[in-house]
């Protein structure tokens, strides 16, 4: 209860054409089993774009594998390129698991669909790998 972790990953964004992704998150748990936190993540390819998504999570907890930390989220946020284009985006589902290596330390996958909404409507699969540092 009340801990904050910190985390940072790599991955992409399925939606063709396909683009590198560097994302940052900080998550606070109200409980062992709900959190919310802010994402930020870094698109490359051609022009950049910059995705901020708030959004909240269900951690499971599994007692066969009690290090193995599956959760599944949702949120809201924008995107904006350096196109000059942006579109507000709904994160629904996000899946993930975090393995715990240490009691601090955590490693996992993380994917997302993203609906984006605006002048043109379109969507995205982000896919990354992250590590975690759970204060």
């Amino acid at each position: 209860d009340g801990l904050i972790q910190a985390g940072v990953g790599v991955g992409g964004g399925l939606n063709p054409p396909m683009r590198f992704d560097v994302d940052l998150s900080g998550e606070y748990f109200l409980n062992d089993t709900f959190s919310f936190g802010l994402d930020f993540d870094i698109f490359v390819r051609g022009s950049a774009a910059y995705n901020f998504v708030g959004f909240g999570r269900y951690h499971f907890e599994l007692l066969q594998v009690p290090r193995l930390l599956p959760y599944i989220g949702g949120g809201v946020g924008g995107l904006v390129s350096t196109a000059g284009r942006g579109w507000f985006d709904l994160m629904l589902p996000e899946l993930g698991a975090l393995f715990e290596l240490t009691p601090h330390l955590f490693v996992g996958p993380n994917t997302s669909f993203h609906a984006l909404l605006g002048s043109t409507n379109t969507w995205d699969l982000q896919a990354l790998g992250q590590i975690i540092y759970r204060f």
